[in-house]
């Protein structure tokens, strides 16, 4: 990973991940690496697995580069979906493209593990969602991603039946067709 050139400034420290400020062939870009104080074993080559998976359908940050030390990718420059739910003029039009997300990674069998922290797991660019952090993605039988974040919309009151939320959610479930998935997604918008 000779063409990255890693700066000094932190811009996002997780448990088990310290993202740093970089270059990557004269363009900025976002540098991730291990957190010293994590025991999380080949977060790295899993957050770049699936980055890599993800950015043929349009998630996550583009990945430029990775090796077992450090991965470098597309710079951010935006704000973490908390902000932007208090300070966004095109609310509604995220909070759909991320459900839209949630329902690729579902089909993928794909599932993030991080839709109960997506305001902090969500940075909008110019009113258009990224999501961010694939580090704990894993291949499963029956991903959580819509289901969870319709958890999230419901919570912030965005749903038009909530009794009807609960038989989607049900039926989405058992059955994860377009046809289930649309039928939730009209729940909300």
């Amino acid at each position: 990973m000779a063409e990255n050139k890693s700066f000094e400034k932190i811009i996002g420290k997780g448990k088990r991940g310290i993202v740093r400020l970089g270059e990557y062939r004269g363009k900025r870009c976002a540098v991730k690496i291990p957190n010293p104080k994590s025991d999380a074993i080949n977060r790295l080559e899993t957050e770049s697995y699936w980055l890599k998976l993800l950015n043929e359908r349009g998630i996550g940050p583009k990945l430029y580069s990775s090796d077992e030390n450090s991965i470098s990718m597309e710079y951010l420059d935006g704000m973490h979906l908390c902000d932007y739910l208090i300070e966004g003029s095109k609310i509604e039009s995220v909070l759909r493209e991320i459900l839209k997300q949630c329902r690729v990674m579902d089909k993928l069998k794909v599932n993030k593990f991080e839709m109960h922290r997506i305001t902090k797991n969500v940075i909008v660019v110019k009113d258009k969602p990224v999501l961010i952090d694939f580090e704990r993605c894993k291949r499963v039988l029956v991903p959580k991603n819509v289901t969870q974040f319709a958890q999230f919309l419901l919570k912030r009151g965005l749903c038009k039946d909530g009794t009807k939320l609960v038989k989607s959610l049900q039926n989405y479930k058992k059955d994860m067709s377009e046809a289930n998935y649309k039928k939730l997604f009209l729940l909300f918008f």
